[in-house]
């Protein structure tokens, strides 16, 4: 308080000089001077800025990407910022999401506002991005043989590099799924994919929508509307007519937490909303199965959680017998 007394005294001599940029940037360091950040900022002393140290740590295509986005203009002030910089091998391998998004808004997702090392990452922590009210959800990963920590789905492979303003984690891909700002793991699928039509009018139908869109943290597995066609042509109308059915298959589709295919291992069992249990097995082409589900499109980032679009409906073992009954009715009927 002393140190800000004498300084609001001094600006009554040097207010001519100063712009209102001048004077907010003053009080935003001022807000965000702490004893700590003091003794932080001092073991950094003579540390590279954050642009500088990812070139030292050959992060080339990083600092161009941040660069050619004006983004480089904005952490070389100082800081805290804490920015999550894919390799250059995961920017030739960038996976394409559909959407109308820029690389400006991509390039701001991997800076998070404030200064966190690797002992802030804990399960379900988020952290404030650059992209206006979109987060960095940091997903802990464990068994008995390895630990996985992601960022956005995309594994961290080396943490905890010093920069003068911040800290640089390296990931081994690009956050490439933007969501819209409040946008859920329904909500996301329901504006961007026609194909999945059907399991958005089933959720609206069954009241489960609203849950799926505030509900948080979750994994949702989204049927294609062939999903459904695959079972029988007239499967939905006969499901939509059977309201318990409805909800247990549906259910059946939704796992409490946040689940990036990057952190599911051959063997892993997921509990889901209806109860049942579903077997993880991980493909030698890197593809995932949920028991007999394949995704197809993975990974989407929503505000609650992440979606995967599955190729087949998930049925829950304790309704298994009654589906099969419909299904083989439907059949006798054609």
């Amino acid at each position: 308080m002393k140190l800000l007394c004498i300084l609001l005294l001094g600006l009554g001599s040097a207010s001519a000089a100063l712009t209102w940029t001048d004077l907010g940037d003053l009080f935003s360091r001022l807000w965000s001077f702490t004893p700590e950040n003091a003794q932080v900022d001092g073991a950094a002393a003579g540390t590279p800025n954050l642009l500088q140290l990812a070139k030292d740590l050959k992060l080339y295509k990083c600092v161009e990407k941040l660069t050619e986005v004006g983004i480089n203009r904005v952490i070389n002030h100082e800081g805290w910022f804490t920015l999550f910089c894919p390799t250059d091998e995961a920017f030739a391998h960038e996976k394409f999401f559909p959407g109308q998004d820029s690389l400006t808004d991509k390039m701001r997702i991997h800076v998070a506002r404030g200064l966190y090392n690797s002992s802030a990452f804990e399960n379900e922590v988020v952290f404030r991005s650059l992209l206006s009210k979109r987060m960095i959800r940091m997903n802990v990963y464990s068994t008995e043989k390895t630990s996985l920590v992601t960022a956005n789905g995309q594994p961290v492979v080396s943490a905890n590099h010093r920069a003068r303003n911040g800290y640089i984690h390296i990931v081994s891909g690009v956050m490439s799924s933007i969501y819209d700002r409040g946008g859920s793991v329904i909500s996301e699928i329901e504006d961007c994919c026609p194909q999945h039509s059907e399991v958005v009018a089933l959720m609206k139908h069954a009241g489960l929508y609203k849950k799926l869109d505030t509900e948080h943290p979750i994994t949702f597995l989204a049927p294609t509307n062939g999903a459904f066609a695959s079972l029988h042509p007239d499967f939905v109308i006969h499901l939509k007519n059977n309201m318990r059915l409805l909800k247990e298959v549906l259910n059946a589709h939704v796992i409490p937490g946040t689940w990036y295919t990057a952190g599911l291992f051959n063997g892993d069992k997921l509990r889901t909303w209806a109860g049942n249990y579903l077997v993880v097995t991980r493909e030698q082409d890197g593809s995932i199965k949920f028991s007999d589900a394949v995704t197809g499109w993975a990974n989407i980032n929503a505000n609650n959680g992440v979606t995967h679009v599955v190729e087949s409906v998930v049925i829950p073992n304790h309704v298994q017998v009654e589906v099969k009954q419909l299904l083989r009715r439907l059949h006798y009927q054609n």
